[in-house]
């Protein structure tokens, strides 16, 4: 219940920082929406089967975007690392 709580929170504040404006603009200061805003605002107001399942498939493609940005993070922490790299090598306990 906590970790929902936080994500209708966050949601709504970032809908409050944006401007929550359904229109596209050249500018990237210019108001906008986000995925999960558009979700949250509307979904009470969906009235009719269209608008409902485009509600639902913007949930599914934000579900996607979510999982391949993960996927992605996961794969970057699995690659080898090059000797030498940023990273240093784990010690042992004999070693340290």
């Amino acid at each position: 219940m906590l970790g929902l709580g936080r994500a209708l929170g966050e949601t709504m504040a970032v809908t409050f920082v944006i401007g929550n404006a359904h229109r596209i603009s050249t500018s990237i200061l210019a108001p906008g929406t986000t995925i999960s805003s558009a979700i949250a605002n509307e979904f009470t107001e969906a009235v009719g089967d269209l608008y409902t399942s485009s509600l639902i498939a913007l949930g599914l493609l934000l579900f996607l975007i979510t999982f391949s940005v993960i996927a992605a993070a996961q794969a970057m922490l699995r690659r080898p690392r090059a000797p030498g790299g940023l990273v240093r090598p784990r010690m042992n306990r004999s070693e340290a």
